[in-house]
């Protein structure tokens, strides 16, 4: 069921991703770039941005911009393409100069808290001001082969002691290089954020803001519009996105068949007035089928880890006076769109927006770029096992858990 409660809006892998729990997402090869049009549009009334694929361990990053764009779209009737490459790159300079990184591998995992707040430290930079090579492809190389240069630095290179670690003009040389900035992006960063990058959008000096974004590559959270609701029903609201960051907030799933049925409620609701919701799940790889549908526990454990990305839709039985109500199937009806809110109604599936590409040979999607998590998948539970030394399951020493952990919902949800 494609929900819509009014008029449309303007519209337009790697293989395992560490969700809201200290998430990653591990990287592959390329695929051919692409874009979800209007006419391809079959699932969702959200007004989502184009679906990216990750290459890396950032799937938080991506659902992130991701809702950021989102809620930007509604409020402009523009799709901008932010860039996860920015993000991310902040991301590891932090993780370098506060001490976090102390082996030979950096960690991309994060969460939606960790990406809104580096988002409202360093701002917000279009796709191709930051890499121009990538401003309009899918999937950005530069990540992979940036990670790659950063753990052979920090396994024998200039970041090897964690002396050089701490100190951010050596930071700054090693990241520069890895991601191949040019020098004049370094100018640009230089002038936000000072030589060395010991500040950033925070920094105030004399009680007021110290960094000036005018005429910059970035914009502060509070320089960028979005729209969003702020309660059931009620009118979109325009605002900015620091706004935003403020009023959105995780909620965790819960335990028992009542409690969980009140929560989807609380999903259903939010998608009903076209609302961009961000869910933490976990990935097992062996329940994902053919038509790209994660429908239960896998009898086996295969490759698996959590994953951050954005709903779009869902699909639900037992629906009072309508039956079923399917996704991908727009309903403007506002009684059958109530009903489906009555606690008799049973969700058989959400459906995400992911970041794996919007089509890909070695894995199925329910629609581009697009999976169904159903609900006996959703309530698990899941082995979730601990990695061998190839990454692969250790079978024999695994723990059961929840694979939906939390979503993200605006204020009033």
């Amino acid at each position: 069921m494609a929900l819509r409660t009014h008029a449309r809006m303007l519209a337009v892998s790697a293989s395992i991703t560490l969700g809201a729990l200290a998430s990653g997402c591990a990287g592959e090869a390329p695929s051919a770039a692409s874009d979800i049009s209007l006419a391809d549009e079959a699932v969702t009334d959200v007004n989502h941005s184009s679906v990216k694929r990750q290459s890396i361990g950032n799937c938080w990053i991506y659902a992130t911009v991701g809702w950021a764009e989102s809620l930007n779209k509604s409020a402009t009737g523009v799709e901008k393409n932010y860039s996860e490459s920015y993000v991310t790159f902040w991301s590891w300079f932090e993780r370098l100069t506060s001490g976090e990184t102390t082996g030979s591998e950096l960690s991309t995992g994060g969460s939606f808290g960790y990406g809104s707040t580096l988002l409202g430290k360093y701002g917000m930079v279009a796709e191709g001001d930051f890499i121009a090579d990538e401003a309009t492809a899918e999937m950005s190389l530069r990540q992979k082969s940036a990670l790659t240069a950063i753990n052979l630095s920090l396994k024998s290179g200039a970041l090897k002691t964690s002396t050089a670690r701490r100190n951010r003009a050596t930071v700054k040389a090693e990241l520069v290089k890895a991601w191949a900035l040019t020098p004049a992006v370094v100018a640009k960063l230089d002038a936000l954020f000072g030589s060395d990058f010991s500040k950033n959008l925070t920094t105030t000096s004399g009680g007021k803001l110290s960094v000036v974004t005018t005429g910059s590559i970035a914009k502060r959270p509070s320089e960028v519009p979005a729209q969003y609701t702020k309660g059931p029903g009620l009118a979109a609201t325009k605002t900015t996105l620091d706004a935003a960051i403020r009023d959105w907030r995780v909620a965790y799933y819960p335990s028992t068949a009542t409690t969980r049925r009140d929560f989807q409620k609380r999903v259903q609701r939010a998608l009903h007035d076209a609302q961009p919701v961000i869910a933490s799940w976990f990935v097992d790889f062996n329940s994902l089928d053919d038509n790209g549908a994660f429908r239960a526990p896998p009898s086996t454990p295969g490759h698996q880890g959590g994953h951050l990305t954005m709903l779009d839709d869902y699909e639900a039985t037992n629906v009072p006076g309508y039956g079923k109500l399917p996704a991908g199937k727009l309903e403007t009806r506002q009684a059958a769109l109530n009903a489906a809110l009555s606690s008799t109604a049973s969700i058989s599936f959400f459906r995400t927006k992911n970041s794996w590409g919007v089509s890909r040979a070695d894995r199925a999607f329910a629609a581009p770029g697009h999976n169904d998590l159903y609900l006996a998948y959703l309530n698990g539970p899941v082995q979730r096992c601990e990695e061998n030394a190839d990454g692969s399951p250790d079978t024999s020493n695994c723990a059961p858990e929840v694979p939906l952990d939390n979503v993200v919902l605006p204020p009033g949800y």
